[in-house]
């Protein structure tokens, strides 16, 4: 396996292996937690997985992956992200929800957070394309091209069409980044990074079938202001500090007033509100990744500016449905 780390949290991961276990690993490593398994009962298949991926930050994963044999992947429900897989070999059966799919080169895959998903067959002749963002990216920048927040994780039918011209054209911008991302030096690799987030996101969203859709094709004044990008950059990257509020408005230029004028017309938060709702998200996927036997609760709620772990177990319950032990506990199934 050869893991390059870079500037700004861009990376490559390139993976070659035979062994069931490191596949899985590797595969929930780039994507999500999952249960990988083989198809065939009689005997144990040689698997010969392959993965050429590049990541942008936490935000996105694009990557091109192969088992070379007869697979099943089980994610139940997915939790921090949405996930695209365009088959470019092979064929493959999946539902996520109530929703089932014979995905192939014309037909792609879309995976949203809460319905449990599972990959039902993975052909051993079958490569995909699999793109992942997390809820946090696409939940933003949906919120920042509707002008109003999205509060609930996005419903999106599960069949991506590629008959259609603009999904098409999304499929091979998709595989582009791969490409380009994967042929740059590492400065190259970093500097790609915000343009690659900001116009992969926004055509998936322009291109995919999802309950906002006729409201985001809808005429309407353009607000989603550089100040408020700039702000919710300054925001995400600084992340793990207290949030200084006077600092961030003259890191952008204006008044404490303004900027908050813009995040409540924008977002219908205040920047402190913002700060914890994302803190809040990342501490779940981190709490969903864990390891109980190595990290804590608290360790996790601390690492995100929750000191106060009363507090933070009631926002988080109100948020996602169960206690932070409880995700912590729950295995993958």
């Amino acid at each position: 396996m050869s893991l390059q780390p870079e500037r700004r949290g861009a990376r490559l991961l390139v993976v070659s292996t035979s062994d069931l276990d490191h596949a899985r690993t590797v595969g929930a490593q780039a994507f999500f937690r999952h249960r990988l398994s083989t198809t065939e009962t009689d005997r144990r298949p040689a698997i010969r997985m392959r993965l050429d991926a590049c990541e942008f930050g936490s935000d996105i994963t694009v990557g091109r992956i192969g088992y070379g044999a007869p697979v099943r992947l089980d994610c139940g429900r997915l939790e921090t992200g949405y996930q695209i897989n365009i088959p470019l070999s092979g064929r493959v059966r999946s539902h996520c929800g109530d929703q089932q799919l014979a995905a192939s080169p014309k037909v792609a895959a879309v995976y949203t957070p809460d319905p449990r998903s599972a990959i039902d067959l993975w052909s051993a002749d079958c490569v995909q394309l699999g793109v992942r963002f997390s809820r946090a990216v696409l939940e933003r920048t949906l919120a920042e091209l509707l002008n109003h927040p999205v509060r609930r994780s996005v419903a999106f039918d599960h069949a991506f069409d590629l008959a259609d011209g603009c999904r098409r054209s999304w499929a091979a911008l998709a595989r582009s980044v791969l490409d380009l991302g994967t042929a740059l030096p590492a400065p190259g690799r970093a500097q790609l990074m915000e343009p690659v987030i900001r116009t992969i996101v926004t055509s998936f969203l322009h291109a995919a079938c999802h309950e906002y859709r006729d409201e985001l094709d809808a005429e309407r004044p353009v607000l989603a202001s550089g100040l408020l990008r700039r702000a919710t950059r300054e925001i995400e990257e600084h992340l793990d500090e207290p949030l200084d509020l006077a600092a961030l408005a003259v890191s952008c230029g204006v008044s404490v007033r303004t900027l908050q004028g813009q995040f409540a017309r924008q977002l219908g938060v205040t920047p402190t509100a913002y700060r914890r709702q994302l803190a809040l998200q990342y501490a779940h996927r981190d709490l969903v990744l864990a390891d109980p036997a190595h990290d804590t609760v608290a360790a996790i709620a601390c690492r995100w500016g929750f000191y106060h772990l009363g507090r933070f177990a009631r926002e988080y319950r109100d948020r996602f449905g169960v206690t932070p032990v409880d995700t912590l506990r729950t295995e993958p199934t």
